[in-house]
């Protein structure tokens, strides 16, 4: 066996030990004489010594104090910041949202939601116009319970009309106690009455208007007579000219000019005393060039000293009609003229 001795600061030689594994011994704690019992006096590059240890030790010193001050700024979000459920998580760390708060103090704030997890909602500000607690609590008083054939108990739905007259607004519809839209108008209940058809044993009357532009204008009901049948009033005849025209010898009689700018029906009849000479029928679109309408020919019929006559005109095209008669005879004649049209 060798023994290796090793000599200390005082000059003792001492005997140097090695572990089971034969590594060597050494005392870091300087527990012999006060002071380290390792002494690097060599190449020490890359190893720790006493003064980079100091610095090491400063720097931790200054990096406690400095968190010193983050841990009491965390703390107040570690309170906020707690366990919750959800559906499929046994346990998740709250999510916490923020809104902006400009009013003072302004800041962030965090959103909060009630016990169901609805969001509050606290409506301090520009809150014209919205439903409030009052609002809503004066239409709930006009919302009430009523009934229908199916349902056994239903909220009432209202149907408004606008009203125009002073007090102007909305107004709820009314209906009586069998359903049927309420009039406020007495004259127009007095105009709506029971009547009956082929299936229904009582109906309310459905009245049809037409426009009557003639004085007294307005609307009328169409009226239907006892059978159903559309009320129609023929139109009237209106005997438009009646002339007495005593013509010199070879001389001409012409009626006076009927305008046709409205109907389509016209009839000329008559007598004359001139018996040869025929009765011509003429027409215009102006009133100033006239021609002759030879489709329709005067029949005349004698009747003592005079010729009757008549031509019915069924459906006239042009505007202006008339007719006249030419003496050829030399003798002088009367004509006379009637003209109706509808």
């Amino acid at each position: 066996m060798s023994l290796v001795l090793g000599k200390n600061d005082i000059n003792e030689l001492s005997e140097i030990t090695l572990t089971n594994t034969g590594l060597l011994k050494v005392d870091l704690a300087g527990t012999s004489h006060g002071t380290q019992d390792v002494d690097i006096v060599g190449n020490s590059v890359g190893l720790a010594t006493e003064t980079k240890q100091d610095t090491v030790i400063t720097e931790l010193q200054n990096i406690l104090s400095d968190t010193t001050p983050i841990n009491a700024q965390t703390f107040s979000i570690d309170n906020k910041m707690t366990s919750g459920d959800d559906d499929t998580l046994t346990e998740a760390l709250q999510t916490v949202v923020y809104g902006r708060k400009d009013a003072s103090p302004s800041g962030l704030r965090a959103l909060k939601a009630d016990d169901q997890g609805r969001l509050m909602v606290d409506i301090d500000r520009d809150s014209v116009g919205l439903a409030t607690e009052a609002t809503l609590a004066d239409l709930n008083s006009k919302i009430t319970i009523g009934e229908d054939d199916t349902l056994l108990e239903a909220t009432q739905n209202l149907i408004y009309g606008r009203k125009d007259d002073a007090p102007t607004g909305l107004r709820a519809m009314k209906v009586n106690n069998n359903g049927a839209l309420y009039s406020f108008d007495s004259t127009l209940n007095s105009k709506i009455t029971s009547g009956e058809d082929d299936s229904l044993t009582t109906a309310t009357q459905v009245l049809m208007y037409g426009r009557k532009d003639t004085s007294p204008t307005g609307l009328y009901a169409l009226k239907v007579n006892s059978n159903g049948a559309l009320h129609t009033s023929p139109p009237s005849f209106t005997y438009n000219t009646l002339d007495t025209l005593a013509t010199l010898a070879n001389g001409t009689a012409t009626s006076t000019t009927i305008d046709m700018n409205t109907v389509t029906r016209l009839t000329f009849f008559g007598s004359s005393t001139n018996t040869s000479d025929p009765i011509i029928v003429e027409v215009s679109n102006d009133n100033a060039t006239w021609y002759e309408a030879s489709e329709y020919f005067v029949n005349t019929n004698p009747v003592g000293a005079n010729v009757n006559y008549s031509v019915n005109i069924a459906n006239t095209g042009a505007r202006y009609w008339r007719v006249k008669q030419t003496d050829t005879t030399t003798t002088a004649f009367t004509l006379i003229v009637n003209g109706s049209k509808k």
